[in-house]
């Protein structure tokens, strides 16, 4: 009997084996023809052998693009499109554009074998508005979405719209509350944890090149296109396949583009969700107006505090008799706002009280950067942003030398006494400069007596 069962065994054994080198064998033929297509078409990609492909089979590809639109879902769209946004489309648009070149994309998750590309596609984009609006990076869980929300069919598909109701009605919770585990069945538990991010809304994006671009400039974007099955292959360079199809059946985020890709046609910047080990370390780019790229497209609102500042604030002066005052102030969120200085410092001599009000005498003369935070009101968890300043700190006038904060004849004999006697050196950063030319010499000293007792011009720097 013992025999018996050890040859039914190795004979089921020996069967997985042999249809495992088969299918490794299929993908590699697979790979040779589609390397073999993309020559005869002189296309602008590559296509490899991907831990994708030697992990998944044909059957678990095809279900991991996992887009399911429902038949009114054009109708559900348009009831989000905004002429306000429209409005924009015809702004001037920068030849390039993504927002991997700030940071501002969190990184590339996996969705395993299960058809929810469409929640990763959606959480994806609410990651990267509040990291670019809030300045913040969640790393938000998928599960949540796949465990909770019955509009869709879990691994078996549904569309971004799905997750965005979710995270408007209800919101978003962590990754480690409920970690991902590509499994539909998993019970919802978010009752249990804290919400962390939330959405007040969101707009529909029209499919073509300008409103794409014109909502990426705000953030990405979640988007619907067709995949096909040489795709899997994809390594590099700018996708392209001809259209035989009107279908979609993957969700993927838009993150930036480029009109010089493509021999000059443009491409997209994409985010995947199968892994760093796929394509370009789980990028792609694909071309303009190429497999109905862009279909279902929507730009998330979100209720978000920001700081009304430029960067650089109104410079300081340590020789001013009246005191500097800067007021911060905020929009979005709820007021009232608290402000604090999170990273580096304030500048000697000025103090940051909590309600945004900058004041005081300046001390110390330099070059100041620091990063202020806002928080406001909200409760439990309050809504913050962090943006970072310039505020750049004079130590008095161009040939001021011996520093006082004022002119007289003794800055002329400060500075011969520092060019012919071996005086000191001035400590102000442009005192010993009085006509403004970089140079501390005799001609200095002839500007500044010309001006206390021959109505020459003032001290001055070009």
């Amino acid at each position: 009997m013992k025999f018996y069962l050890s040859l039914a065994l190795f004979i089921m054994s020996f069967t997985i084996f042999s249809g495992s080198l088969l299918a490794d064998e299929n993908k590699a033929e697979e790979l040779v023809a589609i390397q073999q297509m993309i020559e005869d078409q002189n296309l602008c990609w590559t296509a490899s052998m991907n831990g994708f492909v030697s992990e998944y089979s044909a059957e678990e590809r095809q279900r991991m693009r996992g887009l399911q639109l429902p038949e009114n879902w054009e109708e559900i769209w348009k009831a989000h499109l905004r002429p306000d946004f429209l409005a924009k489309d015809g702004r001037e648009l920068p030849p390039t554009f993504n927002w991997e070149d700030s940071g501002k994309v969190t990184p590339v998750r996996n969705q395993g074998s299960c058809g929810s590309c469409w929640i990763f596609a959606a959480t994806a984009a609410l990651e990267a508005i509040y990291k670019i609006q809030m300045q913040v990076e969640y790393d938000l869980s998928e599960q949540q979405i796949l465990s909770c929300v019955s509009g869709g069919w879990g691994c078996d598909g549904g569309w971004m719209d799905y997750a965005y109701e979710h995270y408007r009605d209800y919101g978003a919770i962590l990754e480690s509350a409920m970690p991902y585990q590509a499994d539909d069945l998993v019970p919802c538990t978010e009752e249990q944890y804290p919400i962390y991010a939330e959405i007040d809304g969101w707009t529909a994006i029209p499919n073509n090149v300008n409103a794409l671009k014109t909502a990426l400039l705000t953030a990405p974007v979640a988007v619907a296109f067709q995949v096909y099955s040489n795709f899997d292959y994809y390594n590099g360079g700018c996708y392209w396949h001809e259209d035989v199809t009107q279908d979609v059946n993957h969700a993927v985020l838009l993150v930036g583009w480029d009109d010089n890709m493509c021999n000059g046609e443009g491409a997209w910047r994409v985010k995947n969700s199968w892994g760093s080990y796929w394509g370009d370390e789980g990028y792609f780019w694909i071309q303009y107006n190429c497999c109905n790229f862009g279909t279902a497209a929507a730009l998330l609102d979100i209720d978000a505090v920001a700081i009304n500042a430029g960067q650089d604030l109104p410079e300081g002066n340590i020789c001013d008799s009246v005191e500097y005052e800067f007021q911060f102030t905020a929009e979005g969120g709820i007021p009232p706002y608290t402000w604090s200085c999170q990273v580096g410092y304030i500048p000697s001599g000025l103090t940051l009280e909590p309600d945004g009000s900058l004041h005081g005498f300046p001390t110390r003369a330099k070059l100041n950067q620091f990063g202020i935070l806002v928080t406001d009101a909200t409760t439990p968890i309050p809504k913050t942003y962090i943006k970072y300043f310039n505020l750049f700190v004079d130590d008095g006038f161009y040939g001021d030398a011996n520093c006082d904060c004022t002119y007289g004849l003794l800055d002329a004999t400060f500075l011969i006494d520092h060019l012919y006697f071996d005086g000191a050196d001035c400590s102000c950063s442009y005192g010993d400069d009085a006509n403004g030319d970089d140079v501390s010499n005799l001609l200095d000293v002839i500007h500044l007596i010309e001006y206390l007792y021959m109505d020459g011009p003032p001290p001055f720097r070009e």
